[in-house]
């Protein structure tokens, strides 16, 4: 009979580096302020995962229980050429497939130019696809004449 060897289990808890900085998310002005709104105590760092960056161009991740939420910054540009409105992006996806399933449901959200009224329709968007139907079970059920 052969004998088990112990794990080796450190003291300390392992401490994620992430390959962007919190500080990245600076450059894009308001989106930083927006994502205060949703985060509690304004704890912007501990609530988003930069996917990716690149100068002008952000890639972010929000998680809800059953959720993961991928929103999309592009800053407007102004050049020689063209002007554009920059844009701003959001899609959900299930954290886990269903059951006989090998990928991850989702659907696109609100997008549009880089502002706050896009930014406001993604907030609905992702409250909207949190909430669940309430099951009535009472005589009372869709009446509010009352």
């Amino acid at each position: 009979m052969t004998k088990k060897q112990a794990l080796n289990v450190p003291d300390k808890a392992y401490k994620h580096k992430p390959k962007f900085s919190i500080s990245v998310l600076k450059e894009f002005g308001y989106l930083f302020d927006w994502f205060k709104q949703v985060s509690r105590f304004s704890k912007v760092e501990d609530f988003i995962y930069i996917s990716d960056y690149k100068k002008g161009e952000i890639r972010l991740k929000i998680f809800t229980k059953d959720h993961t939420y991928h929103i999309s910054a592009h800053l407007p540009r102004k050049d020689e050429n063209r002007a554009d409105n920059g844009y701003l992006g959001c899609i959900a996806e299930t954290r886990k497939p269903r059951a006989g399933e090998d990928w991850n449901r989702g659907n696109d959200l609100a997008d549009g130019g880089y502002g706050e009224k896009t930014w406001q329709e993604i907030k609905d968007d992702i409250l909207a696809y949190e909430l669940v139907k309430v099951v009535r079970n009472s005589s009372d059920s869709g009446d509010f004449s009352n």
